[in-house]
């Protein structure tokens, strides 16, 4: 019972530590995804911070098997810096002892990681995009800022208001700028009146002029005209975000389950593996983790993320085969995950040596 203490208390402190910290480093690793979309004119600035809460949420799973696999890594390699570990072999604990222990820890982690993948994940990406795509749609039908050239998304409108009343939607000093197939219109006027129907803006000018210029290479007419008045409506856009994938990443469980075809299949058992390799990696963990000697012990943080790398690879090799339909079942993903669970225990038995017991001596 003293070794169960032990070394549940310092695993949940150590685990609690790093899951801290991650959650303030992802956060701020997910925004400059975010700057770089933003940048690029993908999403709306206004989202940033939003789509940030959203992603470390989706990301949960992730952060939840980082901290429990290096929880276990530095707990027990910890343990054999300071040679506690040897004096417990000595006394007849096997290293499958702590195998079992091991198990018992990363079995709720597995169901909590398992419920995020499943449902959280997919809500957080649902939420997130349908953010994003509405403060897009608010940004489109916000063409008037007084003070700031406006551009329409096709480029072919540009707009500028001086000055705008809020509450009788006067404006004073327009600019407007469009073009069609084969001229190029430019209007100005000293006020005018903004009218919104049901979201489309249109602006009726008054005491203006109005330019047409014609930008056929072969033709450079300017046609002037002024006006007593001219209604002029603003073009308004609205395209939502269309990504690849995105359906299948925030399809619900349920909607997977029943689709039958080769990408629901895929994305199914992606979201299995994750809370999967959660407890296999927790496994993997402990024989590598048992080193002796300073050159051993340095290993252990070269081996792991390798170990990691190759096993996340696998499986997302398998996920591509079952997508395109090469593999029919989702049973194939299952295969890897047992031969790397497999490898943990041919690993930990060779850990006994010299002794080769299965089985701890000490059953306290």
């Amino acid at each position: 019972m003293l070794i169960k203490k032990v070394f549940f208390t310092e695993l949940v402190g150590n685990a609690s530590k790093i899951f801290t910290v991650l959650v303030f480093i992802l956060p701020v690793t997910e925004l400059f995804k975010l700057l770089d979309q933003a940048a690029s004119g993908n999403i709306a600035v206004a989202t940033l911070v939003t789509m940030m809460i959203y992603g470390t949420i989706a990301s949960f799973p992730m952060i939840l098997t980082i901290a429990c696999f290096l929880s276990i890594v530095i707990t027990i390699n910890r343990y054999c810096k300071d040679q506690e570990f040897s004096v417990w072999l000595a006394s007849g604990v096997s290293p499958f002892y702590w195998v079992r222990q091991v198990i018992i820890f990363s079995l709720p982690m597995v169901v909590i990681c398992l419920v995020s993948t499943l449902y959280i994940t997919p809500w957080a990406t649902t939420k997130s995009e349908d953010y994003a795509n509405f403060l897009t749609k608010q940004e489109a039908a916000m063409v008037i800022a007084p003070g700031v050239f406006k551009e329409a998304d096709n480029g072919r409108q540009v707009f500028y208001i001086e000055h705008y009343t809020l509450n009788k939607g006067l404006a004073n000093r327009i600019f407007i700028r469009y073009q069609d197939l084969d001229k190029l219109y430019t209007i100005t006027a000293n006020a005018g009146k903004i009218i919104n129907h049901e979201g489309m803006y249109s602006i009726i000018l008054q005491d203006g002029n109005r330019y047409d210029i014609s930008i056929n290479p072969t033709n450079d007419d300017v046609t002037a005209i002024n006006f007593k008045e001219l209604k002029a409506t603003i073009e308004q856009q609205y395209t939502p975000l269309q990504r690849v994938g995105l359906h299948i990443n925030t399809a619900k469980f349920e909607e997977l389950w029943k689709d039958n075809n080769g990408e629901s299949k895929a994305a199914l058992s992606w979201r299995f593996s994750i809370a999967l390799m959660l407890f296999v990696m927790c496994i993997v963990a402990v024989p590598i983790s048992i080193q002796v000697g300073r050159k051993q012990n340095n290993l252990v943080f070269i081996m792991t993320p390798i170990i990691y790398a190759i096993y996340e690879n696998l499986i997302l090799t398998v996920d591509g085969y079952i997508s395109n339909g090469t593999l029919k079942s989702m049973g194939y993903v299952f295969i890897v995950h047992g031969l790397l669970l497999i490898f943990a225990f041919c690993l930990t038995y060779i850990k006994t040596y010299p002794q080769g017991y299965l089985k701890s001596k000490n059953k306290k």
